[in-house]
């Protein structure tokens, strides 16, 4: 299976979590790329803790994401950082410039998963992985949920995985999302 894991990062949040999900997707024997999308502000990023700016720094070596990276993948793994409610500017065109395969439903089939980091449960995360949810959608694409009971007595999102950063940017995960990825990425190669 080529799988392709597609992200913006601004704190480096999303790159911990699109790293954690190559290292455990990797482990299974697949086809496994990590991705980012086009952010011409990374370099001018100001007040970033030096931890956020060493792993910002190692995430631009990584490739930028073309719409194609999607039509030649099987599962698509999207993260974006939730901004009011929404994904941010450089994911939202992103999945614009992606709009050529709709006509042809050429995406459809694919599957999809989200996830999102967010600084509190009152930021909005659900939403944000809704809209990437929604573009998978209209674009044909099998959304894969979450399974609230993923882990037992920890409140999880259908939509995809959250993480709370808590003004936290760019450090080590909490270990609820580390084990929250562990246990999805095994899931979703049954």
């Amino acid at each position: 299976m080529k799988i392709s894991i597609i992200f913006h990062s601004v704190c480096a949040n999303n790159y911990l979590i699109a790293k954690i999900f190559y290292k455990n997707l990797k482990t299974k024997d697949q086809n496994v790329s990590l991705y980012r999308v086009a952010d011409s502000d990374w370099t001018k990023q100001e007040n970033t803790p030096s931890i956020a700016k060493e792993n910002l720094k190692n995430m631009m070596n990584l490739s930028i994401a073309t719409p194609a990276v999607m039509l030649e993948s099987d599962l698509v793994v999207m993260g974006s950082p939730t901004y009011f409610g929404n994904v941010s500017a450089e994911i939202k065109a992103y999945m614009d410039s992606a709009a050529k395969y709709w006509i042809k439903a050429e995406l459809a089939g694919k599957k999809l998963v989200a996830f999102t980091s967010v600084g509190n449960p009152q930021g909005g995360g659900d939403l944000c992985l809704q809209a990437i949810q929604t573009f998978g959608m209209y674009m044909g694409m099998t959304c894969v949920p979450v399974p609230t009971t993923l882990i037992p007595n920890e409140n999880i999102h259908p939509f995809g995985i959250v993480h709370y950063s808590y003004s936290k940017y760019g450090e080590e995960l909490d270990n609820k999302t580390q084990t929250a990825i562990e246990k999805f990425s095994k899931q979703i190669l049954r």
